[in-house]
């Protein structure tokens, strides 16, 4: 959670060192649910980079500071979504292979990439991996999912609910080849 005090610092434009505390405190977060939606390094700090950006033009225009977290992550799936559909260009089994030849420099991510029920959440549909990791490696509430994503509380309900039976499907069939089906 952000401080609110912060957040009217740096609305206020004066204070250089707030806007770089607010950086401190919410870009390891938001650089992993960038990488966990677009599942590519590169674009994630090019994510970050951009939401920052936008961040600190735009924070003067946040109404309510105590609202900065919903304002913040909803400018981080925008341009997380942008720029997955921009990337369209890539036909998948080129994306697959520059997937594979991608080393993240500073090896943060290398426990998240190996992760079987990651690998799984990457191949929901893009508003049901967003919903996810919104709400379980964020810890957002499904209403300000919901504000995030400009889509109803049900709606939200509905993609985690659905999300939950896909992972659940997806999962045991994993188990199931890895351990085979004969008893131990």
């Amino acid at each position: 959670m952000v401080d609110i005090d912060l957040v009217i610092r740096c609305q206020k434009g004066d204070d250089l060192s707030a806007f770089e505390q607010l950086y401190e405190t919410c870009s390891t977060k938001a650089l992993r649910t960038a990488f966990s939606i677009v599942n590519r390094y590169d674009l994630a700090e090019d994510i970050l980079q951009e939401t920052f950006y936008e961040c600190f033009r735009d924070i003067n225009t946040l109404r309510a500071p105590e609202a900065f977290q919903v304002w913040f992550y909803r400018i981080l799936v925008r341009n997380s979504w942008k720029m997955i559909y921009s990337e369209k260009k890539f036909s998948h089994d080129q994306l697959e292979s520059y997937e594979s030849s991608m080393k993240d420099p500073h090896n943060c991510f290398e426990d998240i990439e190996n992760n079987d029920l990651l690998n799984v959440i990457n191949r929901l549909s893009l508003p049901m991996r967003t919903t996810v990791i919104l709400h379980y490696y964020n810890d957002l509430s499904v209403k300000e999912i919901a504000r995030i994503m400009n889509c109803f509380q049900g709606t939200v309900k509905s993609r985690l609910y659905n999300s939950r039976k896909i992972l659940e499907k997806e999962l045991k069939a994993q188990s199931t080849e890895f351990f085979g089906t004969g008893y131990i």
